[in-house]
C-alpha cells in the first residue's frame, strides 16, 4: 500500500492532478494479427468499430496516467458450442506451440508451419506517439517477452508411440492422438506486474491523437492455424496499468 500512497503523490505533485481523483484502474487494446509488416493499436473507444470484449479503452471524457505497459498475444481457439469464446482466452507472454486435441480431431492432422508467427512480434520495436511527440520511440518487444517455469498439469494419453513429456510447455500432436493440454503456466516469480515494464508517469485522454504500433520491418505471417476453417484467431495485446482521473472533466 505504502508504495501506492508514494506513486500517487509523485503523480500528483509532477502533473498536477488532485491526489483524491487517482484511482488504479488499468487499459488494453487487441488487434487482430494476420500478414502484416507494421500492428496498430487503438486505444480510444470511439475510433473502433467493433471492440472485442476484453478490451478496457479510453472515452472521449477519460484521462488516464500510464505508470506500465507490455504488449502480449492472446490465441483465441473455436469453440464447437460458443464460437471463438473471446472472454475465456487467456493473454500469454510467450507463442505457445501446441494445437488443442478436439480442434486437431475435426480439422484433420494441423502441421506448425504457422505456430511460431506471433513470435515475429518479440522482434520488433514499439512505438507510441501522443498528439505527435514521441512518448517510447523504437522500444524493443523483447522487453516484455516472460517464459513460465512449469506447466500446472498436463493429461496424457495412452497412445505410447507419441511422446509427450509432462512438464514440457511446448509440444505438437496430430489428430491421432489423445493427448491434451489441460492446466495452466506457472511463474516462480510471478508479480502482479508480471512481463510489465515501467514507464515514467505519462497521462493520456480520449481526445488526443495517439498512434500505437509495433514495427516487424517485414511482412509476417502472424494468422491462425488453418484459419479458413475457423479453427483459431491470434490477438496481439496492449495492456497499460496506472490511474484513471476520476471527475476529470466535471
Amino acid at each position: 500500500m505504502n508504495s501506492i500512497v508514494s506513486e500517487k503523490r509523485y503523480i500528483a505533485n509532477k502533473l498536477g492532478v488532485p491526489y483524491e481523483s487517482l484511482s488504479q484502474s488499468y487499459l488494453r487494446a487487441e488487434t487482430e494479427l494476420a500478414t502484416q509488416s507494421v500492428v496498430d493499436f487503438t486505444l480510444q473507444t470511439n475510433k473502433v468499430l467493433a471492440p472485442t470484449v476484453t478490451e478496457r479503452l479510453l472515452d472521449l471524457n477519460d484521462e488516464f496516467v500510464i505508470t506500465h505497459f507490455r504488449i502480449g498475444v492472446k490465441p483465441v481457439q473455436i469453440d464447437p458450442n460458443q464460437g471463438f469464446p473471446e472472454e475465456k482466452s487467456q493473454q500469454d507472454t510467450q507463442v505457445e506451440t501446441y494445437v488443442p486435441l478436439d480442434y486437431a480431431g475435426l480439422f484433420g492432422t494441423v502441421t506448425g508451419n504457422k505456430m511460431f508467427g506471433p513470435g515475429a512480434l518479440y522482434n520488433g520495436d514499439l512505438n507510441f506517439t501522443i498528439d505527435r511527440t514521441e512518448f517510447i520511440p523504437n522500444f524493443p518487444v523483447r522487453s516484455f517477452y516472460r517464459v513460465p517455469d512449469i506447466l500446472n498439469t498436463i493429461r496424457l494419453n495412452t497412445n505410447t508411440s507419441e511422446a509427450v513429456t509432462a512438464g514440457v510447455p511446448t509440444y505438437l500432436f496430430n489428430s491421432s492422438s489423445n493427448v491434451e493440454k489441460f492446466g495452466s503456466y506457472i511463474a516462480q516469480t510471478e508479480t502482479s506486474l508480471y512481463g510489465f515494464y515501467p514507464s515514467e508517469p505519462t497521462k493520456i485522454d480520449g481526445r488526443q491523437t495517439i498512434d500505437l504500433s509495433i514495427n516487424l520491418g517485414a511482412n509476417v505471417d502472424m494468422s491462425a492455424i488453418q484459419p479458413q476453417l475457423g479453427l483459431s484467431k491470434n490477438y496481439a495485446v496492449f495492456e497499460a496499468r496506472g490511474y484513471l482521473i476520476t471527475n476529470a472533466n466535471d
